[in-house]
């Protein structure tokens, strides 16, 4: 204390008493400072009502400082009743409003103001409020500045497009009329744009009453819009008087376009009374070119007159009828049609009979003849109707009946020229022709139809016919021949490579369209093989059917081969199946290298018809594929003996069997198919050192075996999945007997989580048919109605569980227990009231009951030991400990019941059975 004492810090009064050189000092937490601060404080409280109500006076003008200027003059860009402009009147309104703020501010009070013991500064606040104010009035007076200036720009603009369109020439009189039309609006155009002048007119005034400062550039715009209406009048006077001007020069000049129409028209009937009279038939050519030009002109002249028409409708004239110009169009058509056949028939009549025969094509000599001889016929009574009349007969219906004549003395000659212009005739064919008409018909440029008139070749006509007839059938054959021919040139196979194999396969595009071509080929070969007139390309066609029919067989085994080589190539390159069958692999070996030998030919030569003329490529694919066969038998033989081993292998098909045998060194790779295997399991459990150490349910639910299992000391993999199947089977068996251990030591509730859902329900069956069996003995139906009660109790509690916080696994084993344990009550309800008394009593023994008891072989193959059985009636079987997972449980009928009692009637018989029935009967339970 003393050494404390010496170092202590003195107090100030101490300091100055002792010190008259120290100025005294006084410290905030004294109590005289204290006492002056409070007082203090009450004199400030005291005085500021004074400055709170000088502060209120502006409350109603704070509104002011929250007014955004764009956003409020944007209320009144547009009229109140939304119309284009904006309502001059709202903004005055709100301009003067805005103003009177402004002037009531400066009026409230000076810019300083003693308030007691406070001097209040008003002047920045005041400016604050008017600069705001203000920058809304500007906003406010833009939107008129903006819309005046909007609006000239858009009346100068229109006045400068009317005044541009008004001073455009005009070159029809269509122009001139639409000149006139445009005239008339734009006088309307005119006053409109007046008064939207008018409006921007009142726009300034406004503007210049609340003195608004408006840029030189606006008084610009404006005042070229402004000098517009007094300038367009003198615009339109002009467009008007050239408007007029123009108009009655174009109708002068329809006037003189009507009056040369007319004089053509004289023109061209006084052309057509001399063609009327033509009927010099040597004269055809220059007669035709004369009336084919006459029909153009007076085409041309229906369309001139339909113009003048328009013209004069235009103008308002009445309409000149121009009825006789299509007349004489009429008019001229038949002699158009008669000289123009005379002509053309004429012409190629001298062609056909002068010109080599040889090169005639019959058709289109028929063809022709037939339509001239159609025409003139039908002109021939077209002509003759005027005849009839009374009038005397015309020229031109002469001319029509020596055309007419002429062409039915011809058509008298196609048959012959059909005979001898065949082109299927061949050396053979002149040949015998020779032989009947007893004279060799060369085939030069010399002889033509003509020449060959003159001999007698008509009398042998029906002979000539004839053989030109069977030489029109060869030649079919010989044409199909050449085309099947090349059809097939060109068409190769396409070969793509097979993934890491190093040969190729055939792709189907080209092999579909081979085979549509070869069954057609094939189909049409063997008809004309049967023809009579395919004799004479016997030579010909027998090797080209055999051909298709080789390479029909070769792509039928080549297409068969290839299916069975990708199905085994794979398989066999697989070490693991090469050393468990090396007699099928080393026949695949063999296969293989001809199947190779085979694709590199095709790959150097790809021509389907080149592979069909290869020697030996049928036999060695006839040979592969019986080898293929051996292989395929030794490998189905190979994968039964695996079955046999392992029976789950049944429920895989053949190319996952092989798949999984193929990589029987990873046993890993048979995950994907645990779950064929082993129904309810979806992976095995692998640990680091290779061993499987449990499994998983498709739920998630995982269980570890009892024992692991060591698949590379195991060998085959047949053998390791026996071992599985083993080990789950004893997992399941060792996890029931701790299970049953626990259900008396544990609560219900609490034993139900602690364990896998399969074993729940089947200890809990268990239990349950120890208990009812012991309520029966103990108090018989009363037992029984007072067990009923400790089930539902139970259910009760189960039901509360399900409601609570659970995981996923555990909320589907209580939903599965929750059904199996109703219809244990319900059960045991039914057997109350039908007075159960014996545990022999038939309604206890046609119960499914669980048992935990001593067997010599329980399926589990441990030692002898417990194990559960199941009875019902008087058959027994022992629990398979299948893994099933943690699936649900669908309600249990009476018809469930039933189907139990006949099903373990037949597994006690060692038979089988399959439920059959309607949906919903319980036959999936």
């Amino acid at each position: 204390m003393i050494a404390s004492n010496s170092f202590a810090v003195p107090t100030a009064t101490a300091s100055a008493k002792s010190n008259p050189n120290v100025i005294p000092t006084t410290r905030l937490n004294e109590e005289a400072v204290q006492q002056v601060v409070q007082e203090l404080v009450a004199i400030i409280e005291a005085n500021k009502a004074a400055p709170n109500e000088l502060a209120a006076l502006f409350d109603p003008f704070l509104y002011l400082l929250e007014l955004d200027p764009v956003a409020h003059a944007a209320i009144f860009a547009t009229g109140a009743d939304h119309s284009a402009g904006p309502d001059l009147g709202r903004i005055g309104s709100e301009v003067e409003r805005l103003q009177a703020a402004v002037w009531s501010v400066q009026l409230l009070c000076t810019d300083t103001v003693w308030t007691g013991l406070y001097c209040v500064q008003c002047r920045k606040l005041k400016h604050l409020l008017e600069s705001a104010a203000a920058a809304v009035i500007h906003s406010l007076l833009d939107v008129v500045r903006l819309a005046a200036r909007e609006s000239n720009i858009h009346v100068f603009e229109e006045y400068m497009a009317m005044s541009t369109e008004l001073g455009k020439p005009c070159n029809t009189s269509e122009e001139v009329l639409s000149l006139k039309k445009f005239i008339s609006k734009c006088n309307l155009d005119n006053e409109k744009l007046k008064d939207v002048i008018a409006v921007n007119k009142v726009r300034d005034e406004f503007l210049l009453k609340f003195r608004k400062h408006v840029p030189d550039d606006d008084f610009d715009v404006a005042r070229r819009a402004y000098e517009w209406p007094k300038r367009f009048a003198d615009v339109l006077r002009e467009a008007g008087t050239r408007a007029a001007s123009e108009h009655r020069q174009f109708e002068g000049a329809l006037k003189a376009r009507r009056k040369d129409f007319d004089k053509q028209m004289e023109q061209y009937q006084a052309e057509l009374a001399v063609v009327e009279g033509r009927a010099d038939v040597v004269k055809r050519q220059v007669v035709a070119t004369e009336v084919v030009e006459l029909k153009a002109r007076l085409q041309a002249a229906v369309k001139e007159a339909e113009e003048i028409n328009n013209q004069e409708k235009m103008f308002g004239w009445p309409l000149t009828k121009y009825g006789h110009v299509p007349k004489l169009l009429s008019t001229l058509e038949p002699y158009v049609g008669l000289w123009t056949t005379i002509n053309d028939f004429y012409n190629s009549y001298s062609t056909w009979m002068n010109g080599p025969f040889w090169q005639l094509n019959p058709e289109q000599v028929e063809a022709e003849t037939a339509e001239a001889f159609k025409k003139l016929s039908k002109l021939n009574k077209t002509l003759s109707t005027a005849a009839q009349t009374g009038q005397a007969k015309s020229p031109a219906l002469s001319v029509a009946e020596e055309g007419v004549g002429k062409v039915s003395s011809f058509q008298q000659c196609t048959p012959l020229i059909s005979a001898v212009c065949n082109p299927g005739l061949r050396e053979r064919h002149w040949a015998a022709i020779a032989d009947v008409v007893g004279f060799e018909i060369k085939q030069d440029q010399v002889t033509s139809l003509r020449r060959l008139l003159d001999t007698d070749l008509f009398e042998h006509l029906d002979r000539i016919t004839e053989l030109s007839d069977s030489a029109s059938r060869e030649f079919s054959v010989e044409k199909a021949l050449d085309k099947m021919s090349a059809d097939w040139e060109g068409l190769a196979f396409e070969l793509g490579t097979w993934k890491n194999t190093g040969t190729f396969i055939l792709k189907g595009g080209p092999i579909e369209e081979a085979q549509m071509l070869l069954d057609d080929h094939v189909v049409k070969s063997q008809a004309m093989a049967t023809s009579p007139f395919s004799k004479p390309f016997e030579e010909r066609l027998i090797p080209w059917e055999a051909r298709l029919m080789r390479f029909q067989e070769i792509l039928e085994e080549w297409l068969t081969c290839q299916g069975k080589w990708l199905y085994l190539e794979p398989i066999f390159s697989a070490e693991e199946i090469m050393k468990q069958i090396p007699k099928e692999g080393a026949a695949f070996r063999v296969m293989d290298a001809r199947w190779r030998q085979i694709m590199a030919q095709v790959h150097e030569q790809p021509l389907m018809m080149a592979v069909a003329d290869m020697r030996g490529v049928l036999e060695q694919l006839k040979e592969c594929n019986m080898q293929l066969d051996v292989v395929e038998k030794g490998l189905s033989a190979f994968l039964e003996v695996k079955k046999m081993a392992f029976p789950r292998f049944y429920f895989l098909s053949n190319d996952e069997l092989l798949e999984i045998l193929s990589e029987a060194k990873d046993p890993i790779a048979l995950q994907p198919f645990v779950k064929k295997c082993f129904e309810a399991v979806k992976e095995l459990v692998f640990e680091e050192n290779g061993e499987i150490s449990g499994m998983v349910s498709l739920e998630g639910e995982k269980i570890s075996f009892v024992d692991r299992v060591n698949p590379a000391a195991s060998g085959a993999v047949e053998c390791w999945l026996l071992e599985i199947e083993s080990a789950i089977k004893r997992t399941m068996h060792s996890i029931a007997r701790e299970s049953l251990a626990a259900y008396a030591k544990t609560a219900r509730t609490t034993w139900i989580l602690q364990w896998p859902g399969q074993l729940v329900l089947n200890g809990s069956h268990v239990f349950w048919t120890r208990e009812v069996t012991d309520a029966i003995q103990g108090g018989g139906a009363k037992g029984l109605a007072a067990y009923s009660q400790k089930c539902s109790q139970e259910l009760a509690k189960l039901v509360s569980l399900v409601r609570g916080s659970l995981t996923n696994l555990e909320r589907a084993t209580c939903g599965a227990l929750v059904v199996i344990d109703v219809h244990a009550r319900d059960v045991t309800q039914y057997m109350a009231t039908g007075g159960v008394e014996d545990v022999r009593d038939f309604k206890w023994e046609s119960q499914l009951r669980y048992y935990w008891e001593h067997h010599d072989s329980p399926p589990s193959g441990v030692k002898k030991q417990e194990t559960v059985i199941v009875r019902m009636i008087n058959a027994e079987a022992l629990y398979g400990y299948e893994y099933l997972g943690n699936s649900g449980r669908l309600v249990i009928t009476p018809l469930t019941d039933r189907c139990y009692r006949t099903l373990m009637g037949a597994i006690h018989m060692n038979l089988g059975g399959a439920p059959a029935g309607p949906a919903g009967t319980g036959k999936t339970e």
